[in-house]
């Protein structure tokens, strides 16, 4: 798990030196498209919350995310013939995504896919497809292939602003800039281990974050569940004061994202929360000295917004990492835990 972790900053430059060219993204995508519905489980569904944020705030289009195993369940009364599908599978092979796809495409729709795996069934069946090259990852927590499908989706955002006929030269530039600071991000993040200390002592916490934080929040809480067996709970931060920032009562650490550029309205929630409960508060952030907290982990200066992202993931993992070999838990084969694969898709 360790070396996937550090490996994902040459996984993120792969993907740039392969689609950045002169007239940056080069990819193929629909011409025609109404809006989009992200389909995926597991971290890959927590990488589709981050393409939803992509696609509705760099392309303006309207996007929707399903979970694979209810995508199965609907009856489709709202499908749309323009709509782009887009299907997320680290293997390619995910047994709910490969049958949400096979049910898609008897309606001819378009299927787009991301995926780790070109000898798959969702890279075979696509319309449009994507092999984010990550190399194979055999830890069961996924680390280098969630950070390069984040970063993928994040490209094919931009490549659908550019079919509107934007200039998008600024992002490439974004692009090219991201490898050196993760590189600088991996060996400079102030005071994980004490963080790692604090969370180990607990049997369950929770986890928050504000827009495009919220999918890493999720994340966090799986990565920290699937490797060292904490319960944790993740919530978007406003929705944590309606009720359920209830559970501080019995859970005493809160764990959350906050930018430096983050609104006010962020610092309101934070600041009523720890007020309300006595609760030990640690923050990941690139900045925020000044808020209230025990704990600041904090990442260095970004050059982008995506570059932060990134770091922010990377930080997860590091931290879920940390807090597995202080508990002494068997980082890369968790207990119990298998990749869900249909092998006769293959």
């Amino acid at each position: 798990m360790e070396l996937e972790i550090n490996s994902q900053c040459d996984a993120i430059d792969t993907l740039v030196q392969k689609y950045t060219h002169d007239d940056f993204i080069s990819v193929d995508m629909p011409k025609k498209i109404s809006r989009i519905v992200l389909i995926a489980s597991g971290s890959s569904y927590n990488c589709a919350l981050c393409g939803k944020y992509f696609f509705e705030n760099i392309s303006n289009i309207e996007t929707n995310v399903e979970y694979a195993c209810e995508f199965m369940a609907s009856g489709l009364k709202n499908y749309d013939k323009d709509a782009l599908y887009i299907f997320i599978s680290q293997s390619g092979n995910s047994y709910d995504t490969v049958e949400a796809m096979k049910k898609i495409k008897k309606f001819n729709a378009q299927c787009l896919c991301v995926t780790n795996n070109i000898d798959s069934y969702l890279y075979r069946e696509a319309d449009f497809k994507f092999d984010i090259q990550a190399g194979r990852e055999y830890a069961i927590a996924a680390t280098k292939t969630f950070s390069a499908s984040v970063f993928m989706l994040w490209i094919l955002a931009v490549k659908l602003l550019k079919n509107q006929n934007n200039d998008i030269s600024s992002y490439k530039d974004k692009a090219l800039e991201i490898k050196d600071y993760l590189n600088n991000v991996k060996n400079n993040i102030a005071d994980i281990d004490i963080a790692t200390e604090a969370i180990a002592k607990v049997s369950d916490f929770s986890i928050c974050g504000y827009g495009i934080n919220y999918p890493l929040a999720r994340e966090a809480a799986l990565k920290i569940k699937e490797t060292c067996y904490i319960n944790t709970s993740s919530y978007p931060m406003g929705e944590f004061i309606h009720g359920h920032f209830a559970l501080l009562n019995k859970s005493k650490l809160l764990l959350t994202f906050l930018d430096e550029n983050c609104t006010k309205k962020e610092i309101e929630i934070l600041d009523k929360i720890l007020s309300t409960y006595k609760t030990y508060s640690i923050l990941i952030s690139d900045g925020c000295e000044k808020q209230n907290c025990n704990i600041l982990v904090k990442i260095p200066k970004a050059p982008s917004y995506i570059a932060l992202l990134l770091a922010k993931i990377m930080t997860i993992q590091f931290l879920a990492l940390k807090i597995a070999i202080k508990l002494k838990r068997n980082v890369d084969k968790p207990e119990g835990l298998n990749k869900v694969v249909d092998n006769s898709s293959k």
